[in-house]
């Protein structure tokens, strides 16, 4: 499966999803819809045969949570 990744895009106040593979040759394929929610653009890269990379945090990866007011 092809490798691709899942970026925003400001739209009206707010963003949309999309997802988007790198040719060998240095030239890009951009999903041509655009998606309100994540999930639904990782699916949608899926069906089409790319597989999205997506990093999860977990304990001790050196990500921290925001702090809480």
């Amino acid at each position: 499966m092809k490798l691709c990744v899942i970026y925003h895009v400001p739209r009206r106040g707010s963003f949309v999803w999309k997802w988007r593979h790198r040719l060998a040759d240095g030239s890009v394929i951009d999903s041509k819809e655009e998606y309100a929610l994540y999930y639904e653009c990782v699916s949608a890269a899926l069906r089409q045969g790319y597989q999205p990379e997506m990093k999860c945090f977990v304990p001790g990866d050196g990500a921290r949570a925001h702090a809480r007011a």
